[in-house]
């Protein structure tokens, strides 16, 4: 059988979510913030302390440590268990968490059929119409807390090729407390959601700390990244009259995109390497036709890996890539940016050799329909 991986992680109960951690991976019983989101240890780089937070509406995990990343619950199996020694492929996640819970929904012919359900022409239709509504609101911050920052671009970005005038659009400052670039992050609707700072000093970059949420005046102006997009405030216009979206995974590459195409930048960035279903859904209701998965090149191999490893790696990545793509590839065209021709060195973004470079990789996009690559 083939497990239906978004099935079975939509099913997925508070109480199946706890089993998982506390009975499997290693975490004590969790906290709650003042929402009611459950606060997990850090089992994901088995950390101790409770800061992975789990957000019921989006099935969404993001942990606020050395990951500063989001994930869902088969991405967290995998690298629980790589800290527990064990290797966990994401197919063998999606079987753990199925068997675990008793979710075992499938994709695959069933012996016997008398329980099943079935589902009409008109239900599989409706299951594919176009999100409309964002019902979810995040907290909104103080935008007097953005006084503290100095409102000055940064001379690393500028040097980089991000204009001032880009820069200044996006409200891109400096915190000299924590000597970090300061990002600003809004919502769709333009409220001010979040501060992450980006690292200029080496000592944070070394130690996993490049992208953090800012504190200032003893507040952390974090926020869930997997339920909001970076610049979609900015590009959400461009992205609803041309219906297309380019999903990058850092602020500096929707900044870059601003500098190329000006008033005709559709992209975003969702700040980490994965997408979730909340951000999806923003995208479908600004009525895209087009998705361009825009991740960054993958790494370079490790000198303790062998060349076998390394191809394994590159084909979880790749699979990584069709997930994403597979997300949105029932309401609109998905397309995924793979460097075929060494046009971008390792971790590149899509859009760190220049516009040019950029335009002949969208060129040579793959398509992914809901069957597969085309």
């Amino acid at each position: 059988m083939f497990f239906d991986k978004d099935r079975i992680r939509d099913s997925l109960t508070l109480d199946d979510i706890k089993k998982i951690l506390i009975n499997e991976l290693g975490s004590n019983e969790p906290n709650k913030d003042n929402q009611g989101n459950l606060i997990f240890q850090t089992v994901c780089h088995a950390g101790e302390k409770h800061k992975l937070y789990y957000y019921e509406d989006s099935k969404q995990f993001h942990c606020y440590t050395d990951c500063g990343d989001s994930f869902d619950i088969f991405e967290l199996v995998i690298r629980a268990k790589k800290h527990q020694g064990e290797t966990f492929s994401f197919p063998k996640a999606v079987k753990y968490v199925a068997r675990l819970t008793g979710k075992t929904f499938g994709t695959g012919f069933p012996s016997n059929q008398q329980n099943n359900e079935i589902i009409t022409d008109w239900e599989w239709i409706n299951k594919f119409e176009k999100k409309e509504k964002i019902n979810i609101e995040l907290p909104e911050y103080d935008e007097r807390l953005l006084d503290v920052l100095l409102p000055y671009p940064h001379i690393n970005w500028i040097e980089e090729g991000i204009s001032y005038e880009t820069q200044k659009k996006f409200e891109i400052g400096y915190y000299m407390r924590e000597e970090r670039i300061a990002i600003v992050h809004r919502d769709i609707k333009g409220r001010f959601i979040g501060l992450r700072g980006r690292a200029t000093r080496q000592e944070d970059i070394d130690n996993g700390k490049k992208y953090m949420p800012v504190t200032i005046n003893g507040k952390l102006l974090n926020h869930p990244t997997m339920m909001n997009f970076f610049g979609i405030d900015k590009t959400k216009e461009a992205i609803k009259r041309l219906k297309k979206a380019a999903i990058f995974e850092a602020e500096k590459s929707v900044l870059k995109c601003e500098d190329f195409y000006g008033e005709n930048n559709f992209s975003v960035a969702c700040c980490g390497s994965n997408v979730s279903t909340f951000q999806r859904d923003i995208l479908l209701s600004l009525g895209v036709e087009e998705v361009f998965i825009c991740l960054d090149k993958f790494r370079d191999k490790k000198p303790d890996e062998t060349g076998e490893e390394y191809e394994e790696k590159i084909i979880d990545y790749q699979e990584k890539l069709l997930n994403i793509a597979r997300m949105f590839s029932p309401y609109v065209r998905s397309y995924i940016i793979w460097d075929f021709e060494g046009l971008l060195d390792f971790k590149d973004s899509p859009v760190d050799k220049g516009k040019e470079v950029l335009e002949e990789l969208m060129r040579n996009k793959i398509e992914v329909n809901t069957l597969g690559v085309e």
